[in-house]
């Protein structure tokens, strides 16, 4: 994945999302579970502030917060706005969000400024970035 790639940009705000959101639950096929499980482990020893972290459920993958799904994979667009929309293949993805995890906490994010790759930390931008997908489709 070519870095600041539209894709390897809506990776990484996803995987801010998973490292910072409180009260998510993980939806994880169960052959990816121990990876995810490590990630958890990983979590939890680079933010020992923490109290809460992810719930780790085995199904089709999928990360809901109050019972609202915040990533969408299908390839059309959504019409909610807050959801990020990763129209890419799935099992891709799996891997590239515990790869950019792992770097995002090596980094030291959440603790530290321009560490997640974010220029001037700048808020995301669900419509920029869902008109630079559909630009290269």
């Amino acid at each position: 994945m070519e870095e600041n790639s539209a894709r390897w940009l809506a990776v990484r705000e996803a995987c801010r999302r998973i490292l910072t959101e409180e009260g998510l639950i993980l939806n994880i096929p169960q052959v990816h579970m121990a990876s995810w499980h490590r990630l958890i482990l990983n979590m939890a020893d680079s933010m020992p502030q923490r109290l809460e972290f992810p719930e780790i459920r085995a199904g089709p993958f999928s990360v809901v917060k109050n019972g609202q799904e915040l990533f969408d994979f299908q390839t059309d667009v959504p019409s909610d706005e807050n959801v990020l929309w990763l129209p890419f293949k799935l099992q891709e993805l799996m891997a590239d969000f515990i790869q950019m995890c792992s770097e995002l906490l090596l980094a030291g994010y959440p603790g530290c400024s321009g560490c997640g790759y974010r220029d001037d930390e700048e808020k995301w931008n669900e419509l920029a970035h869902r008109h630079r997908i559909e630009n290269f489709r």
